[in-house]
């Protein structure tokens, strides 16, 4: 059964900026034109210094500062503006406060840097398609989490959550201890209630229900799931999580030697 006040957070959340809803129209379409991409992102003012202020990130470590949007649009490609830009929506409309799972809101904006490129790292040799659609999912992939924090705080149970996290392996148990849904299940509701892509919303309702996930959509929840082991709040690119999601990727039947040679690139520029 769903915890209905976690329902009633993601019903109560704004609906998406005029801007963005143009931009997901434009997405749906395939591959966005630049210049009308562009057009979209400088009509909004707000969404733009957002944007700008993200690419010029310490994380990202440019030695140019990068002063406008096409200039961004360029170096990211269109696959992680759009993250961004969805990114962007979300911390205007939540209070991020990630302290009951014992990480800082600047650690939890790395962990999700780092899961979106690894996908578009990994996934751009297998499909490219599919990569460029993976990409922003995985970026998101933690949004749930921020809502769950806000209401394990407001229910003041940050300690026993805290000391559950250090208990129980794996994330998804503890969050349904404490708010019978998952930091996934949320994600379904959230992108939902925005009216995000289909793909979007299936991924997220079947990331932790592997077993009832629909022919169509298993590839990209498997890649998904396989992120998610290598990356998460609790680990990083560690000895385990790599191990773990190796023997994912092998009864999925990927080249491990490409999923490692992205996963060395990648932990040498965050780590």
């Amino acid at each position: 059964m769903a915890y209905l006040p976690m329902i009633a957070r993601v019903n109560s959340l704004p609906p998406l900026p005029e801007s963005v809803i143009e931009l997901e129209k434009l997405y749906a379409q395939g591959d966005p034109d630049i210049d009308k991409l562009v057009k979209i992102i400088e009509s909004d003012p707000s969404l733009t210094v957002d944007l700008l202020s993200k690419v010029n990130a310490p994380l990202y470590s440019f030695s140019r500062q990068i002063i406008s949007v096409l200039q961004a649009v360029t170096l990211f490609g269109s696959a992680k503006i759009r993250a961004m830009v969805l990114s962007s929506v979300i911390e205007r409309n939540f209070d991020i406060n990630l302290e009951p799972y014992g990480v800082t809101t600047q650690e939890f904006a790395k962990i999700s840097a780092m899961q979106s490129e690894l996908m578009f790292q990994w996934y751009m040799g297998i499909d490219v398609e599919s990569a460029k659609l993976l990409t922003p999912i995985a970026f998101l992939m933690e949004t749930g989490k921020i809502l769950i924090a806000k209401d394990i705080i407001d229910r003041h149970k940050e300690d026993q959550f805290l000391l559950d996290i250090q208990n129980y392996e794996k994330l998804s148990y503890v969050e349904n201890i404490h708010v019978n849904m998952t930091t996934a299940q949320i994600n379904a509701l959230v992108f939902e209630h925005w009216k995000l892509n289909t793909t979007f919303i299936e991924c997220m309702k079947y990331l932790d229900n592997e077993s009832e996930t629909p022919n169509t959509i298993y590839r990209e929840v498997e890649a998904l799931q396989i992120i998610r082991t290598t990356i998460n709040l609790k680990e990083q690119f560690s000895k385990n999580s790599i191990e773990n999601a190796s023997q994912k990727i092998k009864r999925a039947s990927y080249h491990l030697d490409k999923y490692l040679h992205v996963v060395k690139r990648i932990k040498q520029k965050y780590l």
